[in-house]
C-alpha cells in the first residue's frame, strides 16, 4: 500500500484497496496504524464523483529520509522527505580514480556535516541509502571501483549506527527515481530491463512482483565490443561505455562533461549539432544498440526502458539503436516482440535518485520503526 502511495503521490481509500487487493475495513485499520506512526496523512480534496471520498491518503512529509550519491565525479549528500524534496545537499567532487581510504574521509566529514544540520532542527532520519557505481557483484568484485566491498558495508552502518542503511548500484537509484518521482508517466509497467547511460552504462531488470536491489543490476558498459580499442576507466579497452558515456560524447561534442552537468537536460537543445557531429552520435547509438542487443541474448526481455543523453537526441537520430540491435539481437530487431521506449535523464540531480531509492527502501519495510520487531508489529495491524 505504501509503495502504491509513493509511485501514486496519494490516492483515495477505494482506490487503494482495489490496487492492493484489500477491503476498505483493512486499508482503515492499516492507515489507523501508519496515522499513529506519522507516516500517512489524510488532506481533504475534491470528490473524484458525486458522493465519492473526499480525504486523499499521501505520503507524510514529516518522515526524513537521507540520499548520498556517489557519481558524475563528485560526491553528493541529500536529505528530505518521501516526497522527493530536498531540503540538505552538499556536493564535494572527487577522483575518478578515488581510493577507498580518501572516499571512506569524504564520507564520514559530508555524513558528519549532514548529522549536525538534521540534529540543529530536530529531524530524526528513518532510512538512508548510498548509491555506487557498479555495487552488487558479490565475489566478482566492483569493476569501477576496486574496493573492499564488505569492509565498506561495514563501515557505512557503523556510520549510521542506528538508522536503517542501504547500499545499491547507482543504476538501481537511478530506477527508483524515475518509477517514483512522477515527473512524467513511467512508459512500462510490466516486467523490463531499465538501461542508464550517463557516466557509465548500467542495467537493471525491474521485476515487478520482487524487491528492487543492488543484486539486480548489470554493468553493461564494460562489455568488450572492439578489441583494443579506446581506453575505459575500468582498465580494459573497447567497452560500451568508452564509446557511449556522457564523458566519451563529450569529446564529440565540444563540451566538458563538468559542463554538461551543469546544464543538465537542455545539453543537447543548446549546441548547434552540424551533419559530421551527428553522425558520430549516432554512430555511437548505433554501438551501445550492439551491446544491448548482446545483453538482451543472455537474458530476453520483452521491454526496455531507456533514460541517459540518448534520450535527448532527436527520435530519428535514435533509429540507429535499431540498426545495432539488428546487428546483435538474436533474430534482429522486431517491433512485436521488444517494446524500447525513452526517459529524460534529469542531468546532475544526485542525490535526488538516492533519495528515491531511500524512500522506496523505507515504504518496502512497512514504514514500521526500526527498533519495533516487524512480526509484532504485523500482528498488533492483524
Amino acid at each position: 500500500m505504501l509503495e502504491s502511495l509513493l509511485r501514486t503521490g496519494g490516492a483515495f481509500r477505494p482506490v487503494l484497496a482495489r490496487e492492493t487487493k484489500l477491503t476498505e475495513a483493512s486499508i482503515s485499520r492499516i492507515l489507523s496504524e501508519l496515522r499513529k506512526e506519522r507516516v500517512v496523512e489524510e488532506v481533504r480534496r475534491s470528490a473524484p464523483y458525486v458522493g465519492g471520498p473526499t480525504a486523499l491518503i499521501t505520503l507524510s512529509k514529516n518522515v526524513a529520509v537521507a540520499g548520498i550519491e556517489l557519481s558524475n565525479n563528485r560526491l553528493s549528500v541529500g536529505v528530505g522527505d518521501l516526497t522527493g524534496t530536498l531540503d540538505y545537499v552538499d556536493r564535494m567532487p572527487v577522483s575518478g580514480q578515488l581510493g577507498q581510504d580518501e572516499f571512506e574521509h569524504l564520507f564520514q566529514e559530508s555524513v558528519a556535516a549532514m548529522q549536525e544540520w538534521t540534529d540543529q532542527r530536530g529531524l530524526i532520519l528513518s532510512q538512508a541509502a548510498v548509491a555506487i557505481p557498479g555495487y552488487g557483484r558479490g565475489a566478482a568484485g566492483n569493476p569501477i571501483f576496486p574496493w573492499d566491498m564488505p569492509r565498506l558495508t561495514r563501515f557505512i552502518d557503523e556510520i549510521f549506527g542506528d538508522v536503517p542503511v542501504a547500499v545499491t548500484n547507482a543504476v538501481v537509484a537511478q530506477a527508483a527515481f524515475h518509477r517514483y518521482s512522477r515527473t512524467g508517466i513511467y512508459p512500462v509497467a510490466s516486467d523490463h530491463l531499465f538501461l542508464f547511460v550517463g557516466h557509465g552504462v548500467a542495467g537493471v531488470i525491474v521485476d515487478e512482483t520482487t524487491p528492487v536491489d543492488a543484486f539486480s543490476a548489470f554493468e553493461l558498459g564494460h562489455m568488450v565490443i572492439e578489441r583494443g580499442g579506446l581506453a575505459c576507466r575500468c582498465g580494459h579497452r573497447g567497452c560500451v561505455e568508452a564509446y557511449t558515456s556522457l564523458r566519451a560524447i563529450s569529446k564529440i561534442i565540444g563540451v566538458p562533461d563538468s559542463d554538461i552537468l551543469s546544464k543538465g537536460d537542455s545539453f543537447i537543445d543548446m549546441l548547434d549539432l552540424g551533419a559530421g557531429m551527428r553522425e558520430a552520435l549516432r554512430e555511437r547509438l548505433l554501438l551501445l544498440g550492439l551491446g544491448l542487443g548482446n545483453a538482451l541474448n543472455l537474458h530476453p526481455l520483452s521491454s526496455v526502458v531507456i533514460s541517459g543523453w540518448p534520450s535527448l537526441m532527436p527520435s530519428e537520430d535514435r533509429l540507429a539503436i535499431l540498426d545495432g540491435l539488428n546487428e546483435s539481437l538474436l533474430g534482429g530487431y522486431d517491433a512485436s516482440r521488444l517494446a524500447l521506449s525513452f526517459i529524460a535523464p534529469s542531468i546532475g540531480n544526485d542525490p535526488r535518485a538516492a533519495l528515491y531509492y531511500a524512500a522506496y527502501c523505507f515504504v518496502r519495510s512497512g514504514g514500521l520503526d526500526p527498533r519495533t520487531d516487524p512480526q509484532t508489529a504485523l500482528e498488533e495491524i492483524a
